[in-house]
């Protein structure tokens, strides 16, 4: 649901099994995450620990991001205070970072290709991140780049107050340039 009042955080939901609860989701950042996750099969991510309850860190992200430490990458919650996310985050949590940043490429860091999302992981310095995009197609990474570029667009344009009901892992028509 989006924030309809200044000051109040959007909020993300998660339905498993017959039950529903509130997800730490901080849009911007985690949309991405599950475009590029459900696309790439990555089922050890943000978003696989998301609905397993498994990452306690990450269960407290989303209330707890400090706009003052954003920069430095950190967010401010319990065992994580202050310290890097590269230490409190698990291996797959970490290489699905790796390439979800590859691919929403935030920053501007070379080409919205994926001759880009390549060379970014490249950089990265992420051999596992490295192995697995070795064993994607071009095809399946422009997909990502078309699919994050839409979900962070549909988000957008959803007026303050109203909900994008999306699932985990994305259905495939919601992937790319589908939806």
């Amino acid at each position: 649901m989006k924030a309809d009042r200044s000051g109040e955080q959007d909020r993300a939901y998660l339905r498993m099994g017959g039950a529903v609860r509130r997800a730490p989701v901080h849009v911007v950042h985690d949309l991405p995450h599950l475009v590029v996750e459900s696309i790439f099969g990555i089922d050890d991510g943000l978003w696989a620990e998301l609905e397993a309850g498994r990452h306690a860190a990450a269960a407290h992200a989303a209330t707890a991001r400090d706009p003052k430490r954003k920069k430095a990458g950190r967010i401010v919650s319990g065992a994580a205070e202050g310290v890097p996310a590269s230490r409190w985050l698990t291996a797959g949590h970490r290489r699905a970072k790796v390439l979800t940043n590859a691919v929403a490429n935030r920053f501007g860091d070379g080409l919205d290709t994926p001759a880009g999302v390549r060379e970014r992981v490249a950089r990265s310095g992420d051999r596992s991140a490295a192995e697995r995009l070795s064993g994607l197609d071009d095809a399946t990474i422009a997909e990502a780049i078309v699919g994050v570029a839409d979900l962070l667009h549909r988000w957008a344009a959803l007026p303050p107050g109203e909900v994008l009901r999306l699932s985990w892992p994305l259905p495939h028509e919601l992937q790319g340039d589908h939806a």
